[in-house]
């Protein structure tokens, strides 16, 4: 049986609260129901088997705003909250929810939320169907919900949201349909792979954040950097910074130093007439075989080709 937080008295009193909404809204709210026929129809288009958004809204300062699903949803829920507060029930916990965090409920499984009777929360949120959702839901680490969400990442979020509903304006047209599948990429993609707050590792605190470490590595783009070097300047075992610079980037922390200098070269190769000798000297390469053989290797065409290229 699911764990319910509220007495009895209270949730049905919660419940009729909630009836009371569906009829009256939030005042300033908005709220998308995609027509299932349409939904149905449109089934069979390949961009909508990867992601398909059922559902889109925002409540602002929900109040006695409540979702109880015993059996869960057949959609997965993602829910950003940018004011006030609000809370939630899964696997038989409770956890409250804050500006700034995200929730995402995988589909089928048995949740109840809602917000703050002091300080109701306001939400943007989707319910989303297809292949890339349930990926994105096997990103979460196990019995983890609750996303933190950097400021710059929610300002983007909302911006996606936005984009999202006046999408939508025209009615739920088949490009609309197609363009919000669209958004709801983007929203998730800021919030995976453009979240300093999170990762799909569940990132290390401020104190290990790697971005000064990279920034250490542009700087030094010549110099004969060592993992040893690395982790000194990120606080860390060679060993633990690798693990977690991999973790984090999905390369290995040389690997990623190599990348940064052919990726400097190439802008050197592109607005400079230095010589390859002296642009693989700029960065690191005292022998400019070396150079090229490695700029090769990573980019697919040795550095005078790549200059004769025709680019943009």
């Amino acid at each position: 049986m699911f764990l319910r937080v509220f007495s009895d008295n209270r949730m049905r009193r919660a419940k009729n609260m909630d009836n009371l909404r569906r009829a009256e809204g939030f005042p300033g709210q908005i709220m998308h129901v995609v027509p299932r026929p349409t939904l149905q129809r449109m089934g069979p288009h390949f961009l909508l088997r990867a992601l398909c958004v059922t559902d889109i809204g925002w409540y602002p300062r929900a109040h006695h705003h409540f979702r109880e699903r015993p059996a869960g949803a057949d959609q997965h829920i993602l829910i950003l909250c940018v004011r006030g507060t609000g809370w939630f029930e899964i696997d038989r916990r409770r956890a409250v929810i804050t500006p700034r965090h995200a929730l995402l409920i995988p589909r089928g499984v048995a949740h109840a939320y809602g917000a703050s009777l002091t300080d109701p929360w306001s939400i943007h949120w989707v319910h989303f169907i297809g292949d890339e959702a349930d990926y994105y839901a096997r990103l979460l680490p196990d019995r983890v919900y609750q996303l933190p969400t950097s400021a710059a990442c929610v300002r983007a979020m909302e911006r996606t949201f936005h984009d999202a509903y006046a999408g939508l304006a025209g009615g739920y047209l088949s490009r609309n349909i197609v363009y919000l599948a669209h958004t709801l990429r983007h929203l998730l993609g800021l919030l995976f792979y453009s979240n300093q707050s999170y990762s799909t590792e569940l990132r290390a605190p401020p104190t290990r954040d790697l971005q000064t470490t990279i920034d250490f590595m542009v700087e030094h783009l010549a110099e004969p950097l060592r993992l040893a070097d690395l982790g000194r300047h990120a606080g860390l075992s060679a060993v633990h910074f690798a693990s977690l610079f991999r973790r984090q980037t999905g390369m290995a922390p040389i690997e990623y130093f190599i990348h940064l200098r052919i990726r400097h070269a190439c802008r050197l190769l592109d607005t400079t007439g230095l010589t390859i000798r002296e642009i693989g000297y700029r960065v690191g390469y005292e022998d400019p075989y070396y150079f090229s053989r490695t700029f090769r290797k990573l980019m697919g065409f040795p550095p005078r080709q790549y200059r004769s290229l025709r680019k943009g």
